[in-house]
């Protein structure tokens, strides 16, 4: 009996490490979700000292900085490493315009089921799902990076100024794509109905953190990294320009923003994003549009600024501090 007891053991304990090691097989051995695609003229794959590290998500936009910058900027300043698809908008003919994306998303919505499909979105690895619409995508990713709140008071002040931010951002929109816009001095005149609001806010920031005289509110909810804080960083940094071309002063009677958009850029979890050719080289606008179609920024003339496009088409590219 002793023998036979040891024998169904033995084969108990063999057939259960088999099965345990053809789990761990099947596990490691399984494709990442959404892995890669044809379709981006370029894919960077962003590391923070480890290339074993998992990639949990994926960020893709238009090759240019746009609403990819300030998600792409977050994931960053948290050190989550993820892959960034860059889908490029090139000319065709005497003065249309292509892009493989457009032949792609049909295929991406039947494969994976979202009706919603749109750029940006981001690819959930570990849920292997597709999130799409901005600010689902800055919620998701903000809570992800633990940069939304630390509860439901702070993570609802978030959902407030995201929306806000894009009102701003439309703003912008208008003067770069719609026909006939707004000239710039009254383009920076309207972005000012938003300016002050955030103005009022961080100036709430200062009294409810108990700020002293001089001292900078750099983040807009509870003195910690939030999303809103990288969308509004990147559509300050687009309003400056505006202004400087038009000799407006956009901080005019807007102290705490100015602080805010300065002490923001100083921070040392943000230098890594700031000093890449993600933040340097992209412009800010895709090339149909009026303003910032190019770095400088300067406007893409249809036929004659390609050669100028060098940030297109890199292929698969590595990015790590």
């Amino acid at each position: 009996d002793f023998f036979v007891m040891m024998f169904r053991s033995s084969l108990l304990l063999c057939i259960f490490s088999n099965i345990t090691a053809s789990f761990a097989f099947s596990v490691m051995s399984e494709p990442t979700f959404f892995a890669e695609t044809k379709a981006a003229g370029t894919t960077v794959e962003v590391d923070f000292g480890d290339k074993t590290a998992p990639k949990k998500h994926a960020i893709a936009y238009w090759s240019i900085r746009g609403l990819g910058a300030p998600l792409t900027m977050m994931m960053c300043a948290a050190k989550a490493p993820f892959t960034l698809f860059l889908y490029d908008l090139v000319e065709k003919g005497e003065d249309g315009w292509q892009s493989d994306y457009f032949t792609a998303k049909g295929d991406y919505i039947k494969e994976h089921k979202q009706a919603l499909w749109n750029l940006p979105f981001c690819v959930d690895r570990e849920n292997k799902r597709v999130i799409c619409q901005t600010n689902a995508i800055f919620s998701h990713l903000g809570k992800s990076c633990g940069m939304f709140g630390d509860d439901e008071s702070s993570a609802s002040e978030c959902e407030q100024l995201l929306p806000e931010i894009y009102d701003l951002r439309d703003v912008m929109m208008g003067f770069v794509y719609k026909p006939n816009p707004s000239e710039a001095t009254a383009v920076i005149a309207s972005a000012k109905n938003y300016l002050t609001k955030f103005e009022a806010w961080l100036e709430n920031q200062a009294d409810k953190m108990q700020k002293g005289e001089g001292e900078k509110v750099v983040h807009l909810v509870n003195g910690k990294f939030s999303a809103p804080d990288f969308h509004l960083f990147e559509m300050l940094d687009q309003f400056e320009a505006v202004a400087k071309e038009c000799g407006e002063d956009l901080y005019a009677d807007c102290s705490r923003l100015k602080e805010f958009k300065e002490g923001f850029a100083a921070l040392p979890e943000n230098q890594f994003y700031l000093d890449s050719w993600l933040h340097k080289d992209l412009p800010f606008n895709n090339t149909v549009g009026r303003f910032g179609g190019l770095p400088g920024p300067k406007a893409y003339v249809h036929g004659e600024s390609a050669k100028d496009a060098t940030w297109r088409g890199k292929g698969v590219v590595e990015l790590s501090p």
